[in-house]
Protein backbone atom coordinates (compact mmCIF):
# COMPACT_ATOMS: atom_id res chain seq x y z
CA UNK A 1 0.00 0.00 0.00
CA UNK A 2 1.42 3.33 -1.10
CA UNK A 3 2.12 5.85 1.49
CA UNK A 4 -0.21 9.21 1.63
CA UNK A 5 1.70 12.03 0.20
CA UNK A 6 1.02 15.08 2.46
CA UNK A 7 -0.03 17.77 0.88
CA UNK A 8 1.12 21.58 2.36
CA UNK A 9 -2.12 23.61 2.96
CA UNK A 10 -2.97 27.01 1.27
CA UNK A 11 -5.33 29.29 3.44
CA UNK A 12 -6.94 32.28 2.22
CA UNK A 13 -10.11 34.08 3.81
CA UNK A 14 -12.67 33.72 0.51
CA UNK A 15 -14.52 30.81 -0.74
CA UNK A 16 -13.99 32.31 -4.24
CA UNK A 17 -10.58 33.21 -4.15
CA UNK A 18 -9.97 29.38 -2.61
CA UNK A 19 -11.83 28.05 -5.69
CA UNK A 20 -9.60 29.73 -7.81
CA UNK A 21 -6.53 28.36 -6.45
CA UNK A 22 -7.86 25.34 -6.74
CA UNK A 23 -7.75 25.11 -10.09
CA UNK A 24 -3.91 25.82 -10.46
CA UNK A 25 -2.04 25.03 -7.54
CA UNK A 26 -1.04 21.47 -8.36
CA UNK A 27 -1.73 18.02 -6.53
CA UNK A 28 0.79 18.89 -4.07
CA UNK A 29 -1.59 21.70 -2.23
CA UNK A 30 -5.07 22.16 -1.37
CA UNK A 31 -6.29 25.05 -0.45
CA UNK A 32 -8.82 26.21 2.05
CA UNK A 33 -11.37 29.30 3.07
CA UNK A 34 -11.61 30.75 6.91
CA UNK A 35 -14.41 32.69 5.35
CA UNK A 36 -13.30 35.90 7.04
CA UNK A 37 -11.41 36.32 10.30
CA UNK A 38 -12.04 33.08 12.79
CA UNK A 39 -11.10 35.77 15.81
CA UNK A 40 -12.22 38.81 16.67
CA UNK A 41 -12.50 41.69 19.44
CA UNK A 42 -15.94 40.83 20.95
CA UNK A 43 -18.75 42.82 19.74
CA UNK A 44 -20.65 42.69 23.34
CA UNK A 45 -18.05 44.64 25.18
CA UNK A 46 -14.96 46.36 24.64
CA UNK A 47 -12.63 43.71 24.35
CA UNK A 48 -9.50 45.96 24.89
CA UNK A 49 -7.83 46.33 28.39
CA UNK A 50 -6.50 49.48 30.28
CA UNK A 51 -3.19 48.87 28.67
CA UNK A 52 -4.61 48.27 25.23
CA UNK A 53 -3.92 45.18 24.67
CA UNK A 54 -6.91 43.18 22.56
CA UNK A 55 -8.66 39.67 23.77
CA UNK A 56 -9.81 38.09 20.59
CA UNK A 57 -12.41 35.28 20.48
CA UNK A 58 -13.29 33.14 17.94
CA UNK A 59 -15.92 34.67 16.17
CA UNK A 60 -19.87 33.91 16.76
CA UNK A 61 -20.39 30.87 14.17
CA UNK A 62 -16.91 29.85 13.37
CA UNK A 63 -16.04 27.27 15.85
CA UNK A 64 -16.55 24.46 13.69
CA UNK A 65 -14.82 25.90 10.69
CA UNK A 66 -12.10 26.56 13.17
CA UNK A 67 -12.26 23.13 14.33
CA UNK A 68 -12.34 21.48 11.32
CA UNK A 69 -9.09 23.71 9.83
CA UNK A 70 -7.21 22.55 12.71
CA UNK A 71 -7.71 18.90 12.30
CA UNK A 72 -6.57 19.98 8.14
CA UNK A 73 -3.50 21.53 9.62
CA UNK A 74 -2.16 19.15 11.23
CA UNK A 75 -2.42 16.85 8.44
CA UNK A 76 -0.85 19.16 5.84
CA UNK A 77 2.97 19.20 4.91
CA UNK A 78 3.55 22.77 5.27
CA UNK A 79 0.65 25.82 5.48
CA UNK A 80 1.03 28.96 3.57
CA UNK A 81 -0.91 32.09 4.22
CA UNK A 82 -2.40 34.27 0.90
CA UNK A 83 -4.55 36.42 2.52
CA UNK A 84 -5.01 39.77 0.85
CA UNK A 85 -1.89 41.67 0.24
CA UNK A 86 -2.74 44.79 2.28
CA UNK A 87 -2.60 45.16 6.21
CA UNK A 88 -5.97 43.72 7.13
CA UNK A 89 -4.46 40.72 5.14
CA UNK A 90 -1.27 40.55 6.73
CA UNK A 91 -2.89 40.52 10.24
CA UNK A 92 -4.83 37.57 9.21
CA UNK A 93 -1.97 35.93 8.13
CA UNK A 94 -0.05 36.39 11.40
CA UNK A 95 -3.08 35.77 13.56
CA UNK A 96 -3.73 32.08 11.80
CA UNK A 97 0.00 31.29 12.63
CA UNK A 98 -0.80 31.83 16.16
CA UNK A 99 -3.94 29.94 15.85
CA UNK A 100 -2.69 26.93 13.55
CA UNK A 101 1.51 27.10 14.95
CA UNK A 102 2.71 28.02 11.99
CA UNK A 103 6.44 30.17 12.97
CA UNK A 104 5.67 34.04 11.54
CA UNK A 105 9.04 34.36 10.70
CA UNK A 106 9.37 31.17 8.21
CA UNK A 107 8.56 31.36 4.61
CA UNK A 108 5.20 31.24 5.23
CA UNK A 109 3.46 33.79 3.27
CA UNK A 110 2.39 34.28 -0.33
CA UNK A 111 1.42 37.67 -1.50
CA UNK A 112 -0.65 37.21 -4.88
CA UNK A 113 -1.53 40.72 -6.08
CA UNK A 114 -3.12 38.86 -9.03
CA UNK A 115 -4.79 35.61 -9.31
CA UNK A 116 -3.28 34.11 -12.25
CA UNK A 117 -1.52 30.29 -12.40
CA UNK A 118 1.65 32.00 -13.47
CA UNK A 119 1.70 34.78 -10.60
CA UNK A 120 0.94 32.25 -7.92
CA UNK A 121 4.02 30.21 -8.96
CA UNK A 122 6.24 33.70 -9.09
CA UNK A 123 4.57 34.42 -4.88
CA UNK A 124 5.18 30.57 -3.70
CA UNK A 125 8.93 30.95 -4.64
CA UNK A 126 9.09 34.57 -3.20
CA UNK A 127 7.14 33.22 -0.10
CA UNK A 128 8.48 35.68 2.75
CA UNK A 129 8.38 35.79 6.86
CA UNK A 130 4.73 37.38 8.17
CA UNK A 131 5.61 41.47 7.94
CA UNK A 132 4.85 42.36 11.43
CA UNK A 133 4.90 45.84 11.17
CA UNK A 134 2.49 45.76 8.16
CA UNK A 135 0.19 43.70 10.56
CA UNK A 136 1.14 46.12 13.43
CA UNK A 137 -0.47 48.96 11.06
CA UNK A 138 -3.93 47.35 10.86
CA UNK A 139 -4.59 46.18 14.69
CA UNK A 140 -3.31 49.86 15.80
CA UNK A 141 -6.19 51.02 13.31
CA UNK A 142 -8.51 48.43 14.77
CA UNK A 143 -7.88 48.79 18.14
CA UNK A 144 -8.58 52.80 17.93
CA UNK A 145 -11.63 52.58 16.03
CA UNK A 146 -13.28 49.86 18.46
CA UNK A 147 -12.02 51.94 21.55
CA UNK A 148 -13.48 54.82 20.60
CA UNK A 149 -16.93 53.34 19.18
CA UNK A 150 -17.60 51.43 22.46
CA UNK A 151 -16.65 54.08 24.64
CA UNK A 152 -18.61 56.71 22.83
CA UNK A 153 -21.64 53.92 22.99
CA UNK A 154 -21.46 53.86 26.62
CA UNK A 155 -21.78 57.60 26.43
CA UNK A 156 -24.64 57.87 24.05
CA UNK A 157 -26.49 54.94 26.02
CA UNK A 158 -26.67 57.55 28.76
CA UNK A 159 -27.12 60.92 26.54
CA UNK A 160 -30.22 59.25 24.00
CA UNK A 161 -30.87 55.44 24.66
CA UNK A 162 -29.19 52.05 24.22
CA UNK A 163 -27.75 50.56 21.30
CA UNK A 164 -27.05 54.06 19.95
CA UNK A 165 -23.51 54.40 18.96
CA UNK A 166 -21.09 56.13 16.63
CA UNK A 167 -17.75 55.55 15.50
CA UNK A 168 -14.70 57.74 13.71
CA UNK A 169 -15.66 57.78 10.08
CA UNK A 170 -19.54 57.66 10.13
CA UNK A 171 -19.15 59.98 12.86
CA UNK A 172 -17.12 62.34 10.24
CA UNK A 173 -19.88 61.13 7.57
CA UNK A 174 -22.71 61.81 9.55
CA UNK A 175 -21.41 65.52 10.10
CA UNK A 176 -20.83 65.68 6.10
CA UNK A 177 -24.66 65.03 5.57
CA UNK A 178 -26.05 67.49 7.99
CA UNK A 179 -23.78 70.18 6.86
CA UNK A 180 -22.37 69.37 3.08
CA UNK A 181 -20.08 71.99 1.71
CA UNK A 182 -20.93 73.69 -1.41
CA UNK A 183 -19.21 71.71 -4.01
CA UNK A 184 -19.70 71.74 -8.10
CA UNK A 185 -17.84 68.88 -9.24
CA UNK A 186 -16.53 65.60 -8.54
CA UNK A 187 -12.67 64.86 -10.20
CA UNK A 188 -12.11 61.63 -11.46
CA UNK A 189 -8.10 60.73 -10.87
CA UNK A 190 -6.13 59.71 -13.44
CA UNK A 191 -4.79 56.24 -11.99
CA UNK A 192 -7.36 53.73 -11.49
CA UNK A 193 -7.79 52.93 -7.96
CA UNK A 194 -10.91 51.75 -6.02
CA UNK A 195 -12.17 54.72 -5.43
CA UNK A 196 -11.47 56.66 -9.25
CA UNK A 197 -13.46 53.17 -10.10
CA UNK A 198 -16.14 54.03 -7.63
CA UNK A 199 -16.32 57.39 -8.92
CA UNK A 200 -16.95 55.91 -12.63
CA UNK A 201 -18.84 53.50 -12.16
CA UNK A 202 -21.44 55.83 -10.37
CA UNK A 203 -21.25 58.11 -13.51
CA UNK A 204 -21.01 55.58 -16.49
CA UNK A 205 -23.30 52.76 -15.21
CA UNK A 206 -25.33 54.06 -11.69
CA UNK A 207 -23.58 51.44 -9.86
CA UNK A 208 -23.85 52.34 -6.14
CA UNK A 209 -19.97 52.37 -4.08
CA UNK A 210 -21.10 48.99 -2.53
CA UNK A 211 -21.92 46.76 -5.95
CA UNK A 212 -18.61 48.52 -7.38
CA UNK A 213 -17.00 47.13 -4.51
CA UNK A 214 -18.26 43.95 -4.18
CA UNK A 215 -17.84 43.32 -7.80
CA UNK A 216 -14.23 44.12 -8.17
CA UNK A 217 -13.57 41.93 -5.42
CA UNK A 218 -15.07 39.11 -8.05
CA UNK A 219 -13.48 40.83 -11.02
CA UNK A 220 -10.07 40.07 -8.39
CA UNK A 221 -10.66 36.41 -6.80
CA UNK A 222 -11.39 35.12 -10.24
CA UNK A 223 -13.77 33.24 -12.84
CA UNK A 224 -14.45 29.92 -14.27
CA UNK A 225 -13.37 30.04 -18.01
CA UNK A 226 -14.14 26.33 -18.43
CA UNK A 227 -11.47 24.97 -20.78
CA UNK A 228 -9.04 27.87 -20.61
CA UNK A 229 -8.97 27.51 -16.82
CA UNK A 230 -9.42 29.83 -13.65
CA UNK A 231 -8.15 33.09 -13.20
CA UNK A 232 -9.22 36.87 -11.80
CA UNK A 233 -9.30 39.38 -14.48
CA UNK A 234 -7.75 42.39 -12.46
CA UNK A 235 -5.02 42.67 -9.68
CA UNK A 236 -6.49 43.46 -5.79
CA UNK A 237 -8.72 45.93 -6.03
CA UNK A 238 -7.57 48.00 -2.49
CA UNK A 239 -5.49 50.07 -1.64
CA UNK A 240 -3.36 50.91 -4.90
CA UNK A 241 -3.88 50.84 -8.52
CA UNK A 242 -5.50 48.68 -10.42
CA UNK A 243 -4.55 46.87 -13.34
CA UNK A 244 -5.44 43.81 -16.00
CA UNK A 245 -3.79 40.57 -14.57
CA UNK A 246 -0.96 39.47 -17.19
CA UNK A 247 -3.83 37.35 -19.10
CA UNK A 248 -4.89 40.56 -20.00
CA UNK A 249 -8.38 39.08 -21.01
CA UNK A 250 -10.38 40.88 -23.67
CA UNK A 251 -14.34 41.76 -22.29
CA UNK A 252 -15.40 40.04 -25.58
CA UNK A 253 -13.50 36.96 -24.53
CA UNK A 254 -14.75 36.67 -21.16
CA UNK A 255 -18.70 37.90 -21.35
CA UNK A 256 -20.26 34.93 -21.62
CA UNK A 257 -18.98 33.68 -18.68
CA UNK A 258 -19.34 37.22 -16.21
CA UNK A 259 -23.14 38.32 -15.25
CA UNK A 260 -24.05 41.48 -16.49
CA UNK A 261 -23.11 43.36 -13.35
CA UNK A 262 -19.73 41.82 -13.80
CA UNK A 263 -19.18 42.40 -17.41
CA UNK A 264 -20.20 46.15 -17.48
CA UNK A 265 -17.61 46.90 -14.69
CA UNK A 266 -14.94 44.66 -16.56
CA UNK A 267 -15.86 46.43 -19.75
CA UNK A 268 -15.14 49.71 -17.98
CA UNK A 269 -12.21 48.92 -16.26
CA UNK A 270 -10.52 47.63 -19.65
CA UNK A 271 -11.75 50.62 -21.37
CA UNK A 272 -10.27 52.68 -18.50
CA UNK A 273 -6.77 50.97 -18.58
CA UNK A 274 -6.67 50.74 -22.51
CA UNK A 275 -7.25 54.23 -22.68
CA UNK A 276 -10.47 54.46 -24.35
CA UNK A 277 -11.51 56.51 -21.23
CA UNK A 278 -10.47 60.01 -20.03
CA UNK A 279 -10.34 61.42 -17.09
CA UNK A 280 -12.80 63.98 -16.83
CA UNK A 281 -15.12 65.49 -14.01
CA UNK A 282 -18.42 64.40 -12.70
CA UNK A 283 -20.96 68.01 -12.65
CA UNK A 284 -22.94 68.04 -9.24
CA UNK A 285 -26.59 69.13 -8.84
CA UNK A 286 -25.94 70.40 -5.20
CA UNK A 287 -28.20 67.49 -3.40
CA UNK A 288 -26.41 65.38 -0.65
CA UNK A 289 -25.78 62.57 -3.01
CA UNK A 290 -22.98 59.72 -2.88
CA UNK A 291 -21.47 61.86 -5.80
CA UNK A 292 -21.41 64.81 -3.69
CA UNK A 293 -20.29 63.23 -0.38
CA UNK A 294 -16.94 61.46 -2.04
CA UNK A 295 -15.91 65.33 -3.24
CA UNK A 296 -16.37 66.50 -0.32
CA UNK A 297 -14.17 63.53 1.33
CA UNK A 298 -11.54 63.69 -1.18
CA UNK A 299 -11.02 67.35 -0.41
CA UNK A 300 -10.43 66.34 3.53
CA UNK A 301 -8.10 64.13 1.79
CA UNK A 302 -9.76 61.15 3.40
CA UNK A 303 -9.08 57.77 2.19
CA UNK A 304 -12.97 56.69 1.64
CA UNK A 305 -12.93 54.01 -0.76
CA UNK A 306 -13.07 51.23 1.62
CA UNK A 307 -15.44 52.49 3.89
CA UNK A 308 -17.98 54.38 2.68
CA UNK A 309 -20.36 52.02 1.49
CA UNK A 310 -20.21 50.10 4.64
CA UNK A 311 -20.56 54.09 6.56
CA UNK A 312 -23.54 54.73 4.44
CA UNK A 313 -25.23 51.46 5.02
CA UNK A 314 -24.47 52.08 8.89
CA UNK A 315 -26.06 54.79 9.58
CA UNK A 316 -28.87 54.21 7.50
CA UNK A 317 -29.25 50.86 9.47
CA UNK A 318 -29.47 52.77 12.44
CA UNK A 319 -31.60 55.47 11.41
CA UNK A 320 -29.29 58.55 11.76
CA UNK A 321 -30.26 59.43 7.95
CA UNK A 322 -32.27 58.53 5.60
CA UNK A 323 -32.47 58.40 1.85
CA UNK A 324 -34.86 59.27 -0.66
CA UNK A 325 -34.14 59.06 -4.93
CA UNK A 326 -30.26 58.87 -3.78
CA UNK A 327 -30.52 62.14 -1.74
CA UNK A 328 -29.83 61.77 1.93
CA UNK A 329 -30.63 63.23 4.98
CA UNK A 330 -30.10 63.49 8.53
CA UNK A 331 -32.91 62.27 10.80
CA UNK A 332 -34.25 63.80 14.11
CA UNK A 333 -32.14 60.78 15.84
CA UNK A 334 -29.34 61.30 13.98
CA UNK A 335 -29.30 65.32 14.90
CA UNK A 336 -29.63 64.46 18.33
CA UNK A 337 -26.23 62.03 17.57
CA UNK A 338 -24.49 64.82 16.13
CA UNK A 339 -25.47 66.95 19.02
CA UNK A 340 -24.40 64.73 21.57
CA UNK A 341 -20.85 63.83 20.56
CA UNK A 342 -19.66 67.87 20.20
CA UNK A 343 -17.76 66.60 23.21
CA UNK A 344 -15.36 64.36 20.50
CA UNK A 345 -15.38 67.23 17.74
CA UNK A 346 -11.75 67.00 18.02
CA UNK A 347 -11.37 62.95 17.59
CA UNK A 348 -13.88 62.83 15.20
CA UNK A 349 -12.40 65.88 12.82
CA UNK A 350 -10.99 64.97 8.80
CA UNK A 351 -7.46 66.09 10.72
CA UNK A 352 -7.57 63.86 13.52
CA UNK A 353 -8.61 60.81 10.92
CA UNK A 354 -6.36 61.72 8.81
CA UNK A 355 -3.35 62.17 11.31
CA UNK A 356 -4.02 58.86 12.90
CA UNK A 357 -4.15 57.60 9.00
CA UNK A 358 -1.04 59.21 8.70
CA UNK A 359 0.89 57.29 11.98
CA UNK A 360 -0.83 54.18 10.83
CA UNK A 361 1.47 54.06 7.62
CA UNK A 362 4.45 54.90 9.71
CA UNK A 363 3.94 52.07 11.88
CA UNK A 364 3.77 49.80 8.49
CA UNK A 365 7.04 51.42 7.52
CA UNK A 366 8.57 50.88 10.82
CA UNK A 367 9.29 54.25 12.17
CA UNK A 368 6.40 53.88 14.65
CA UNK A 369 5.15 51.76 17.07
CA UNK A 370 1.49 50.69 17.14
CA UNK A 371 1.15 51.02 21.12
CA UNK A 372 2.57 54.44 20.90
CA UNK A 373 -0.45 55.52 18.31
CA UNK A 374 -2.56 54.03 19.98
CA UNK A 375 -1.98 55.11 23.28
CA UNK A 376 -1.66 58.82 22.16
CA UNK A 377 -5.16 58.54 19.97
CA UNK A 378 -6.95 57.01 23.28
CA UNK A 379 -5.56 59.03 26.09
CA UNK A 380 -6.34 62.26 23.99
CA UNK A 381 -9.68 60.98 23.86
CA UNK A 382 -10.22 59.81 26.94
CA UNK A 383 -9.91 63.36 27.98
CA UNK A 384 -13.28 64.45 26.33
CA UNK A 385 -14.35 61.09 27.19
CA UNK A 386 -14.92 61.70 30.85
CA UNK A 387 -15.69 65.60 30.34
CA UNK A 388 -18.92 64.23 28.26
CA UNK A 389 -19.47 61.48 31.15
CA UNK A 390 -19.39 64.36 33.73
CA UNK A 391 -21.80 66.46 32.20
CA UNK A 392 -24.66 63.63 32.39
CA UNK A 393 -23.47 63.61 36.35
CA UNK A 394 -22.79 60.93 38.60
CA UNK A 395 -26.14 59.38 38.69
CA UNK A 396 -26.44 58.99 35.26
CA UNK A 397 -27.67 55.38 33.72
CA UNK A 398 -28.17 53.84 30.87
CA UNK A 399 -31.50 54.51 29.18
CA UNK A 400 -33.70 52.59 27.39
CA UNK A 401 -35.62 53.55 23.58
CA UNK A 402 -38.96 55.44 24.14
CA UNK A 403 -41.96 53.40 23.95
CA UNK A 404 -43.23 54.35 20.59
CA UNK A 405 -47.32 54.27 19.39
CA UNK A 406 -47.83 51.73 16.77
CA UNK A 407 -51.24 52.15 14.48
CA UNK A 408 -51.86 47.90 15.06
CA UNK A 409 -55.08 47.91 17.39
CA UNK A 410 -54.83 44.78 20.18
CA UNK A 411 -57.33 42.16 18.50
CA UNK A 412 -58.42 41.57 22.52
CA UNK A 413 -59.24 44.38 23.83
CA UNK A 414 -59.18 47.15 20.73
CA UNK A 415 -56.78 49.55 22.39
CA UNK A 416 -53.30 50.65 20.97
CA UNK A 417 -50.34 48.18 20.48
CA UNK A 418 -46.86 49.95 21.42
CA UNK A 419 -43.59 48.86 20.00
CA UNK A 420 -41.44 47.30 22.99
CA UNK A 421 -38.00 45.78 22.74
CA UNK A 422 -37.40 42.96 25.72
CA UNK A 423 -34.79 40.19 25.50
CA UNK A 424 -35.54 38.13 22.46
CA UNK A 425 -36.14 41.27 19.98
CA UNK A 426 -38.93 44.11 19.24
CA UNK A 427 -42.60 43.02 19.40
CA UNK A 428 -45.76 44.68 20.29
CA UNK A 429 -47.69 44.96 23.61
CA UNK A 430 -50.87 46.14 24.42
CA UNK A 431 -50.97 49.12 25.91
CA UNK A 432 -53.74 47.99 28.47
CA UNK A 433 -51.23 45.83 30.14
CA UNK A 434 -50.89 44.27 32.82
CA UNK A 435 -55.29 44.23 32.50
CA UNK A 436 -54.60 42.97 28.86
CA UNK A 437 -51.24 41.02 28.15
CA UNK A 438 -51.65 40.29 24.33
CA UNK A 439 -48.47 40.51 22.60
CA UNK A 440 -47.27 39.31 18.80
CA UNK A 441 -44.39 39.82 16.76
CA UNK A 442 -43.64 43.59 15.35
CA UNK A 443 -43.12 43.55 11.67
CA UNK A 444 -41.64 46.82 9.64
CA UNK A 445 -43.23 47.63 6.40
CA UNK A 446 -40.12 47.96 4.18
CA UNK A 447 -40.85 48.98 0.65
CA UNK A 448 -38.94 46.45 -1.03
CA UNK A 449 -41.12 43.41 -3.20
CA UNK A 450 -40.73 39.47 -2.50
CA UNK A 451 -38.77 37.67 -4.98
CA UNK A 452 -41.66 34.86 -4.88
CA UNK A 453 -44.89 36.80 -4.94
CA UNK A 454 -43.82 39.95 -5.45
CA UNK A 455 -45.78 41.21 -2.46
CA UNK A 456 -44.31 43.56 0.57
CA UNK A 457 -41.51 42.40 2.33
CA UNK A 458 -41.49 43.19 6.26
CA UNK A 459 -38.84 43.31 8.24
CA UNK A 460 -38.24 41.40 12.07
CA UNK A 461 -35.45 42.63 14.52
CA UNK A 462 -34.56 39.78 17.46
CA UNK A 463 -32.44 39.57 20.04
CA UNK A 464 -28.60 40.81 19.76
CA UNK A 465 -30.07 42.68 17.02
CA UNK A 466 -30.84 39.97 14.31
CA UNK A 467 -32.92 40.61 11.61
CA UNK A 468 -34.76 38.59 9.22
CA UNK A 469 -37.12 39.56 6.26
CA UNK A 470 -40.34 37.95 5.25
CA UNK A 471 -43.17 38.44 3.02
CA UNK A 472 -46.35 39.90 4.30
CA UNK A 473 -48.31 36.95 1.75
CA UNK A 474 -46.10 34.08 1.42
CA UNK A 475 -43.55 31.77 3.05
CA UNK A 476 -40.61 33.83 1.91
CA UNK A 477 -37.97 34.34 4.63
CA UNK A 478 -33.97 35.75 4.83
CA UNK A 479 -31.71 36.54 6.83
CA UNK A 480 -30.39 38.85 4.07
CA UNK A 481 -30.63 42.21 3.63
CA UNK A 482 -32.76 43.29 0.63
CA UNK A 483 -31.19 46.27 -1.73
CA UNK A 484 -32.44 49.20 -3.68
CA UNK A 485 -31.04 47.74 -6.96
CA UNK A 486 -33.28 44.87 -8.87
CA UNK A 487 -32.82 42.61 -10.92
CA UNK A 488 -31.61 43.18 -14.71
CA UNK A 489 -32.54 39.65 -15.63
CA UNK A 490 -35.98 38.94 -13.88
CA UNK A 491 -36.65 42.26 -11.74
CA UNK A 492 -36.89 40.75 -8.78
CA UNK A 493 -35.11 42.54 -5.70
CA UNK A 494 -31.44 41.66 -5.03
CA UNK A 495 -30.16 41.08 -1.90
CA UNK A 496 -26.91 41.00 0.11
CA UNK A 497 -25.35 37.90 1.63
CA UNK A 498 -22.72 39.72 4.54
CA UNK A 499 -19.56 38.10 5.65
CA UNK A 500 -17.18 38.93 8.23
CA UNK A 501 -14.46 41.01 7.48
CA UNK A 502 -14.94 40.94 3.70
CA UNK A 503 -17.39 42.26 0.61
CA UNK A 504 -21.27 41.07 1.00
CA UNK A 505 -22.10 38.93 -2.05
CA UNK A 506 -25.57 39.74 -4.29
CA UNK A 507 -27.34 37.68 -5.38
CA UNK A 508 -31.10 37.60 -6.91
CA UNK A 509 -33.94 36.58 -5.07
CA UNK A 510 -35.19 34.69 -7.32
CA UNK A 511 -34.32 31.19 -7.11
CA UNK A 512 -35.57 30.44 -10.65
CA UNK A 513 -33.36 33.52 -12.10
CA UNK A 514 -30.58 32.42 -14.79
CA UNK A 515 -28.39 34.56 -12.37
CA UNK A 516 -28.67 31.80 -9.92
CA UNK A 517 -27.39 29.13 -11.71
CA UNK A 518 -24.22 27.49 -10.31
CA UNK A 519 -24.06 30.96 -7.82
CA UNK A 520 -22.14 30.35 -5.12
CA UNK A 521 -24.56 31.87 -2.87
CA UNK A 522 -26.94 28.58 -3.48
CA UNK A 523 -24.23 26.72 -1.28
CA UNK A 524 -24.57 29.17 1.40
CA UNK A 525 -28.46 29.40 1.15
CA UNK A 526 -28.65 25.27 1.02
CA UNK A 527 -26.35 25.26 4.65
CA UNK A 528 -28.23 27.61 6.31
CA UNK A 529 -31.57 25.89 5.81
CA UNK A 530 -30.21 22.89 6.69
CA UNK A 531 -28.62 24.12 9.68
CA UNK A 532 -32.21 25.84 10.55
CA UNK A 533 -33.74 22.33 9.88
CA UNK A 534 -31.54 20.60 12.14
CA UNK A 535 -32.48 22.84 15.29
CA UNK A 536 -36.08 22.29 14.37
CA UNK A 537 -36.03 18.81 14.48
CA UNK A 538 -33.67 19.13 17.85
CA UNK A 539 -36.61 21.20 19.18
CA UNK A 540 -39.05 18.99 18.25
CA UNK A 541 -37.62 15.99 19.93
CA UNK A 542 -37.06 17.76 23.10
CA UNK A 543 -40.66 18.83 23.26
Amino acid sequence: MAEKILKSLILVESPAKARTLKKFVGRNYSVASTDGFLKDLPKSRIGVDENFQPDYITVRGQGKLLAELKRETLNSRRIFLATNPDAQGEFLARQFCEIFGVNPQSRCRIVLNELTKENFKAALSAARPIDENLADAFQAKQIIDKYVSHKVGEYLERKIWRGVKVGRFRGLLLKLIANPPAKKFLAVEKKLTLSTLQKLALKELNFSAARTRFIADQLYEGMNFESEGCAGLITFPHGGEIFLTGERREPSAVKKFLTDYQFKLYELIYARLTGKISPEKISLDGTICDAALMAALDELKIDWADFYAGGVASLLKRKYIAAENSVYKITALGERVLEAVGFFDENFSAAAYNEVNAQVKEISAGTLKKISVIKNFCDKFNENFSAAMISLGEDAQPQQEPVVESEEICDKCGRKMLIRHGRYGTFLACSGYPDCKNTRPFLEPTDKTCPKCRKKLVKRTLSRNRIFYCCEACDFMTWDEPQAMTCKTCGATMFAHKFKGRTSMLYCGNENCPTRTNHPVNKILAEIKRRAQVRREKKAAKS
